[in-house]
This record gives structure tokens, sequence and C-alpha cells, in this order.
């Protein structure tokens, strides 16, 4: 009898164990469920890039007028610019201020390119006019708004495209741009390249492209384009 009870017990303790391990088992497998579910939903939740990046193309064709800055990092032999700022409008017509490599040496110049006619000024002087085909050798903000050769003609040919993320009301596209789609927001590219774009969630209109580069150094470089202010007015005239 003393072995039966001894058994009885045993049995007891452990149907009480199993019935207390059975629901724990259940609320572990629905915690991991819903843990590994959630993280593939948030991925799953970006919307697609090649849809993004069309919408873009689309916003950025009908934009007449916008604020831009530039800014490089690392060597580039064909950029001399190391920053600018402006204002452009649709005809190409734009004005602003540039920080340009000379010889090795920083200079600040002020810019107008106003019918095709490029004018710079340096810290002294008055403006010096020169031919609108020298403004690359400073920075060409004009390619910016063309159809042609600017943004949306970038936005509409990435490869490879993948939304990486979405931050601060926008969505950040990565994908591969062709060498001569690059070639004609960033002059002397030798190859494809990496470009990451911010793209409204709401306008979907272009907040900034940023291009990843081979340095003439041999160190990576890079060259980003930030835009705003869409669409106001911007009227500029030839330097008196």
């Amino acid at each position: 009898m003393r072995v039966s009870r001894t058994r009885w017990l045993y049995h007891r303790r452990m149907s009480a164990r199993r019935a207390l391990l059975g629901p724990l088992f259940v609320v572990v497998a629905l915690v991991s469920a819903c843990s590994s579910g959630s993280s593939g939903g948030a991925s799953s939740d970006l919307p697609a890039a090649a849809d993004l990046l069309s919408r873009s193309a689309g916003a950025m064709r009908s934009v007449t007028s916008t604020h831009f800055t530039v800014s490089v990092e690392g060597q580039l032999p064909d950029i001399a610019v190391r920053s600018a700022e402006g204002d452009l409008n649709g005809d190409g017509d734009a004005r602003g201020r540039a920080t340009t490599d000379q010889f090795g040496q920083l200079l600040e110049v002020d810019f107008v390119l106003a019918a095709k006619d490029l004018y710079v000024k340096g810290a002294t002087g008055g403006f010096t006019k020169l031919p609108g085909a020298l403004a690359d050798r400073v920075y060409d903000p004009s390619a910016i708004l063309d159809p042609d050769r600017g943004v949306a003609k970038v936005l509409s040919s990435v490869r490879d495209a993948r939304t990486e993320r979405s931050e601060n009301g926008a969505h950040v596209v990565s994908g591969t741009v062709p060498r001569d789609v690059a070639a004609g927001l960033v002059p002397g590219i030798g190859s494809d390249v990496r470009g990451s774009f911010t793209i409204s969630s709401d306008s979907s209109q272009l907040g900034s492209a940023r291009f990843e580069l081979d340095g003439a150094d041999g160190k990576p470089a890079s060259v980003e384009v930030a835009l705003s202010g869409f669409n106001a007015p911007v009227s500029v005239t030839p330097p008196a």
C-alpha cells in the first residue's frame, strides 16, 4: 500500500506540473509568434521602392523652383565645389554661394546663372561674366530640375531599389544609378553609383539624394543634394 500511495502521489504531482506547464508553453509560443510576426510586419509595411521612386519622379517633374544645398565629401577630380547653396527656378536660372577648392585653397564665391550665362564674384571686386558652359566647374545647379538630366531622371532610372526605412515623415530608398544618368547631377562619374533618396511620405517630393563614389585618392567620397522650399517664386536677373 505504501508503494502504491507513493506512486499515486508521484503521478498526481506530475499531473499538476503538466497542468501548470501546458499554459506556460502556450504563452511562450504566442509571445514568440507575435515577436517574429511584428518584426516581419514592420518590413512588409514599408511601401514598395519602385512605387515610391515613380511617384517622386512624377512629383519632381512638376516642381517649378527649389532651394538647394550641395555637400561634397572626399576628393573628386571633376568637382571643384565643396559646398553650395542657393535658389533655382525651372528655367535653369540660379543664384547662391559656393565654396570651391582652388589648388588646395578654399574660396567662397557668389554666383548667378541667368540666361545661360554664369556670373561669379569672389571676396573682392564685382561679378565676372563667364560662359554658362563653365558652370559645371563650380557646380551647375540648372541640372537639378531638368527633366532629362536632373533628379526626376535619376529617380526613374534607379535599379535594384529597396525601401530601407521610414523616418521623420519620409521614406528612404536606396539603389544603383547608372553612370550616364548620375553624371547629369555629378560630373565625371566613371561607373554606376549607389544612391540613397529621401522621399516625402505626403508630397512624394525628393528631400535629398546622396551618391556614394570612389574618390580620386582611392578613399570613399560622396555628393549630397538636398532640396526644400519647392515652388516658391524665384526670379534671377543678371548682375548689373
